[in-house]
């Protein structure tokens, strides 16, 4: 009897490696180096965007007052848009990582309104994030660089698309919207720029994320020497 269950027993756990292998072949893996690099270009696409929708809810549980401008949909923005992502011929896909930068604000957008509602300086700071997404497609980077240089150039982008950022929503935008001086405005953003600065911390993790998803194991062809193949051969004819 107790052979039986354990015998049962073995027989599931040997299914749910199997299924658990099978998931994971479907989500991680591929039939060649190609394949596996569109599917995980696609995992990193869809983790920027549940990570930007997430944003609402995180202010939502952690209250807005707390670490203002202390966010990570730019740095995101920044990254995901600095890089060359290739996800195969599917046209929906194209698409996806084309407008990217507008699909992921337009979610968080969706989960925000949903939870706090709208607000006149809501119009600056949305088309804000996706001028950040903008000027990050203008670097053209590949995951296969060096860390430290993707580091160094997606940094300096989300230190410029941060500050332009604080410029257009928190010196214009909420002059225009509060009506107060241009001046007022600057002076008062300034701590708000400078907590919005320490967002840069988001930057390495995600940049060590992209160049992890794209380690793939590529066979490569090894030449041999003709003599050594010769002497192989011999060797072989000898035995």
């Amino acid at each position: 009897m107790l052979d039986i269950l354990s015998n049962v027993k073995r027989r599931q756990d040997l299914s749910v490696t199997k299924a658990r292998k099978k998931i994971a072949e479907k989500i991680w893996g591929g039939r060649t180096p190609e394949e596996v690099l569109s599917k995980r270009y696609k995992l990193f696409v869809f983790i920027g965007v549940f990570l930007i929708g997430m944003f609402a809810v995180y202010r939502y549980f952690i209250g807005i007052t707390f670490l203002p401008n202390f966010e990570w949909i730019i740095p995101v923005l920044v990254v995901t848009g600095s890089f060359s992502l290739h996800c195969g011929p599917s046209k929906f896909w194209r698409t996806v990582t084309r407008y990217f930068g507008v699909l992921a604000v337009i979610s968080a957008f969706i989960v925000w309104f949903i939870m706090f509602g709208i607000l006149p300086i809501h119009a600056f700071v949305w088309s804000g994030f996706v001028f950040a997404w903008l000027l990050a497609m203008r670097n053209k980077l590949s995951m296969f660089d060096k860390f430290k240089k993707l580091l160094w150039r997606t940094t300096i982008t989300a230190a410029i698309a941060i500050i332009v950022f604080d410029i257009y929503t928190g010196v214009f935008g909420w002059s225009l919207v509060h009506g107060t001086t241009l001046v007022a405005a600057f002076l008062s953003q300034i701590p708000f720029t400078l907590y919005h600065l320490c967002s840069l911390i988001f930057i390495p993790p995600l940049v060590g994320l992209g160049k992890l998803m794209v380690k793939v194991k590529v066979p490569v062809s090894v030449a041999i020497a003709a003599e050594r193949r010769v002497g192989v051969q011999e060797h072989i004819g000898g035995r």
